[in-house]
């Protein structure tokens, strides 16, 4: 295929820089609509990151995939969209989400079309030079056409390729006609030619749900994860724990990897260092002409280290490497607080990294962050130690009547302990935090004053300490003269 003109990144990336809600270390291309992650891949001494971008507008449409690499998954260099829809093939209306493997030497993306109407066939597409730049599609495609019997043909989709002895195995996100969500298993001997065997695990249980996008199989330790999104409104990620032993799977944990919509479609792979490192899509939450006027949508999460841990239950960190954009450390201890206290830091930002040890014998405590000195806008970051809830609540964090307005709450491990470990990251309008380790939320904010940045810490309905805090100003992951915070 050959290789099409587009604009400068670079040129791009300045144009934006100085919108004061677009983060500085999290990726997010150049300008216009982002969504799924794919093809995560480690590829002569750099790691890849392909992604669902619309080059023309900042909504979803026209969706090819944008490209980036890296030597270290966290400063990034834009590369060309790699693969782009074309008329009369498998992908007219679309290069839908998929994978990358290595065959025989070459680079081969593994990837959804979309063909009118309700169609989407399974394609191929082969690297032609080391940058990952230019790709050649397969003259086999589609190498499978569409779905199998028993599935709503436009609820088959983001195939998941992995080498297994001597052949190729992947799965396929579905939904079924009988309502069940599903992921559908094939072998090949040669990326081609394909012999379906029929549902790799189904299940009915969360009768919202109409099918699993995005699945995901890897091995942590002894045991294998199955990792799937849930379809339609974006209800979050859902994770099975269990054996597999090359042809059945069998699950013997399950739960919320996260909950919530903003949050979605994340890609994880093994890594030749044999960590399972996986990037997940946020998304934007205030309204379409908010994301026009802006000339961006989307964000890719942190990237983030898999584990399971001893409950049993599969979680992340952020990756190590991420210490590296550490700049300015700030230490505060001891700060002790009654019911219905609270406590301004003597700093302000909006690119922050916060580590922090909260103790209560109940009620409420945390932090107020991107706070405006009248108050009118702060976000605010709170452990509920009766409920053992963790919450982010936005409902004040903007007066733009364009911005959604949530409580985002996760459940908390209840480990018999007065004290909870947050976890925070700010980068401008977008949040993530962990409570203890385990339980995370990803969230949206967008202030609309310039100096909501100020941070407090608080306590309700009991007295409490905030035993530790770090705080660390963030660099960014681009060059200086795209923007500054």
């Amino acid at each position: 295929m050959p290789m099409q003109k587009f604009p400068d990144p670079k040129t791009l990336r300045q144009q934006l820089a100085q919108d004061p809600h677009r983060p500085l270390f999290h990726f997010l291309p150049p300008h216009n609509w982002m969504n799924d992650p794919n093809g995560l891949f480690f590829w002569k001494g750099r790691y890849h990151l392909f992604y669902q971008y619309n080059p023309r507008e900042a909504v979803w449409g026209t969706i090819c995939w944008g490209h980036a690499s890296s030597l270290d998954m966290v400063h990034w260099v834009d590369h060309p969209p790699a693969l782009v829809p074309e008329k009369g093939t498998g992908d007219e209306n679309g290069c839908w989400s998929g994978c990358i493997v290595e065959h025989k030497g070459v680079p081969t993306a593994v990837y959804s079309g979309f063909v009118e109407p309700e169609r989407t066939p399974i394609m191929l597409a082969h690297a032609e030079d080391d940058h990952l730049d230019a790709w050649k599609k397969s003259s086999m495609n589609p190498v499978i056409a569409g779905a199998p019997g028993g599935v709503r043909q436009t609820d088959f989709r983001d195939p998941y390729v992995w080498r297994e002895s001597d052949r190729w195995k992947m799965l396929v996100g579905a939904g079924m006609t009988n309502g069940d969500s599903a992921v559908f298993s094939y072998d090949s001997p040669d990326l081609v030619n394909w012999t379906y065997r029929g549902p790799f695990f189904r299940d009915g249980g969360i009768s919202s749900v109409r099918m699993w996008e995005c699945p995901n199989l890897f091995p942590l330790g002894e045991r294998y994860v199955l990792l799937v999104s849930l379809f339609p409104d974006l209800q979050g990620v859902y994770y099975f724990i269990g054996d597999y032993d090359g042809r059945v799977f069998s699950p013997t944990e399950e739960g919320y990897f996260e909950r919530g919509s903003l949050f979605y479609a994340p890609q994880a792979r093994l890594f030749p260092d044999g960590r399972v490192i996986l990037f997940g899509w946020i998304l934007e939450d205030r309204s379409e002409q908010a994301v026009q006027r802006a000339g961006w949508a989307g964000v890719q999460s942190l990237p983030r280290q898999l584990a399971i841990n001893a409950q049993g239950c599969l979680v992340s960190r952020p990756i190590d490497e991420l210490k590296n954009l550490r700049g300015e450390h700030h230490l505060f201890s001891g700060i002790r607080l009654g019911s219905g206290g609270n406590f301004r830091l003597p700093l302000a930002g909006q690119c922050l990294e916060v580590e922090a040890v909260l103790a209560a014998e109940g009620g409420r405590m945390g932090m107020d962050i991107l706070v405006s000195p009248d108050g009118s806008e702060y976000t605010r970051i709170f452990v509920d130690f009766e409920e053992h809830r963790g919450v982010l609540d936005t409902t004040h964090s903007s007066l733009s009547k364009q911005v959604n307005r949530r409580m985002l709450i996760t459940p908390i491990r209840d480990d018999s302990s007065n004290e909870v470990r947050l976890h925070v990251w700010i980068d401008r309008s977008v949040i993530e935090v962990w409570f203890n380790d385990d339980a995370v939320i990803t969230g949206r904010v967008y202030p609309t004053r310039v100096d909501a940045r100020g941070l407090g810490v608080f306590s309700s309905d009991a007295s409490g300490e905030v035993k530790r805090m770090h705080i660390w100003e963030m660099g960014q992951i681009w060059p200086a003269d795209h923007g500054k915070a």
